[in-house]
């Protein structure tokens, strides 16, 4: 199979398994928690969710290390261009490559930089990990589907951090000239993990907020559950898009969030409406926040006479 049938394929999936989730649900509830959603909810919510991203996109800059070649505001809007990346029915791992890809043009320091965007994937998904976790215990461990998701991420950690031990331990021993770069970020890691724990507790804070964000989102067309149903609920649902099952993860996140919520209270009917308006807040913060940053980052606001840009 080419890659154009695989990506079809994809986004077919993720067609069939939200319209499966729409139409086993009652349609009256579905259509009641819609007329429900507010414009100010979904602006506000849009304008967090740039937010959020910009201290992310600051996060994954502060990984690099003051040496490193790459300005802030480039990875301000390297970070932007990979959202819109996570678009594309590659998901995450091609926003993942569409933002190094940005940060790398112009930079000669590439294999750091592809380092510290694994290493700032890890970071998020323990993030993830413990937000969920406190959840988790928050409700007492009631939800069997939710413990599996978690096991996966659990198990998903680890091996991200053994992948990076493993290649650690064979930079150390390569005269590779090419992974010169490579080795001395993770020297930079591993003399400063400050460097990692600061991440780690920006990327808690970041995904705490996004958390609450969805909460407030849910809670306007309908949703009635507890704030520590949603630290469980989002964080396993986000895992559950990081399967490759659909587009980007859409269908599979509602559905999984349908599914997680509802022994804590989430009707489904508001939850799927919920999930969608989420979707039209990551899409509309993805594309809103790439095209305001990339001209305030690449155009001047004005042209003094006489000085040349830069």
């Amino acid at each position: 199979m080419n890659r154009t049938a695989a990506r079809a394929l994809r986004v077919g999936a993720s067609i069939v398994l939200l319209g499966a989730v729409i139409a086993v649900l009652p349609r009256d509830e579905l259509v009641a928690a819609f007329r429900q959603a507010s414009l100010r909810v979904l602006g506000l919510a849009t304008m967090l969710f740039v937010l959020c991203h910009v201290a992310a996109a600051c996060k994954w800059r502060m990984l690099m290390g003051r040496s490193t070649d790459v300005p802030w505001s480039k990875a301000v809007r390297a970070h932007f261009t990979g959202l819109v990346g996570n678009l594309s029915p590659l998901g995450m791992i091609g926003g993942d490559l569409v933002r190094a890809g940005v940060a790398i043009n112009g930079s000669k320091q590439s294999s750091a930089i592809m380092l510290t965007s694994v290493v700032d994937r890890i970071v998020d998904t323990a993030a993830l990990m413990i937000v969920s976790l406190v959840g988790f215990a928050w409700i007492g461990g009631r939800s069997a589907t939710a413990g599996i998701v978690l096991l996966a991420g659990f198990v998903v950690s680890v091996g991200g951090i053994g992948v990076l031990l493993a290649a650690n331990a064979v930079l150390k021993r390569t005269q590779n000239v090419r992974l010169a770069g490579m080795r001395s970020a993770f020297d930079l890691l591993v003399q400063h993990p400050g460097l990692i724990a600061g991440a780690l507790l920006m990327s808690v804070t970041i995904q705490g907020t996004l958390i609450a964000v969805n909460a407030y989102v849910g809670a306007s067309v309908g949703v009635d559950t507890s704030f520590a149903a949603w630290l469980l609920a989002w964080p396993a649902a986000k895992f559950a898009g990081y399967l490759p099952i659909g587009f980007g993860g859409f269908g599979v996140r509602e559905t999984a969030l349908v599914g997680l919520l509802a022994p804590f209270g989430g009707a489904p009917g508001p939850v799927l409406a919920a999930g969608v308006l989420w979707d039209a807040v990551l899409i509309l913060g993805s594309l809103g926040g790439w095209l305001l940053l990339s001209v305030l980052f690449t155009a001047p606001l004005y042209t003094v006479p006489g000085v040349q840009k830069t």
